[in-house]
């Protein structure tokens, strides 16, 4: 039972995500990215609300977990993630043809770069989706405001830097019709791995200096 409300709730986490990224397309179609990138927000603003299951939300507390548990539970995040993003890729990239082509120039690009590249920048947007995740979920006694501004400002800032995010790159990637190919399935593992590292790593040294 625990297995499939773990999924069903990852599913929901990846629709979300690819909520935030098909108004990031069809600004991205008008020529506002600026304005898609801060609406891309929307996605992770409701799985923080409705407490559903994000990878990126999740991989920071790996090594505060057991690990030989805590990896399956990543990986059924993971899957039902990238199910959710499959499922609406497939819908908006069928229904709205133009924003099929935008995903395609856009993930041509991401293809573009080298695969130590696709680790690193994975890595940066890993950091600051962990920053605005964290930060919402602090027992401080934040006033809503407080708990919402990173949300807002750490998303359009991953976006706008070119950072890459695994999830959203799975919506991007299904409304192509690229995440089926050798190279598309091999980039989100790269992303993946770079979001996972660098939640990791930033969430343990933040832990150590806070000592």
């Amino acid at each position: 039972m625990t297995f499939v409300k773990n999924l069903f709730s990852a599913v929901m986490a990846g629709i979300m995500i690819s909520f935030g990224g098909g108004v990031y397309l069809a600004c991205v179609a008008v020529e506002k990215a600026p304005l898609g990138a801060f609406l891309f927000s929307l996605g992770l603003t409701v799985i923080l609300m409705f407490g559903f299951l994000l990878f990126t939300g999740k991989s920071a507390y790996l090594l505060e977990n057991k690990p030989l548990k805590y990896i399956p539970y990543l990986l059924i995040i993971w899957i039902g993630n990238i199910l959710g993003c499959m499922l609406m890729g497939v819908a908006v990239g069928a229904a709205k043809p133009n924003l099929h082509d935008v995903a395609v120039t856009l993930c041509e690009a991401k293809l573009g770069q080298a695969p130590w590249q696709t680790i690193i920048l994975g890595a940066l947007c890993g950091i600051l989706v962990y920053i605005a995740v964290d930060n919402f979920k602090s027992d401080s006694d934040k006033t809503p405001i407080h708990k919402y501004l990173l949300v807002f400002t750490c998303v359009p800032a991953f976006i706008l830097c070119g950072f890459e995010h695994s999830i959203a790159d799975m919506f991007y990637f299904a409304a192509s019709n690229m995440l089926y190919s050798g190279k598309g399935i091999v980039y989100i593992l790269l992303v993946t791995l770079g979001n996972l590292v660098g939640a990791v790593v930033f969430h343990t040294v933040r832990k150590a200096v806070a000592k």
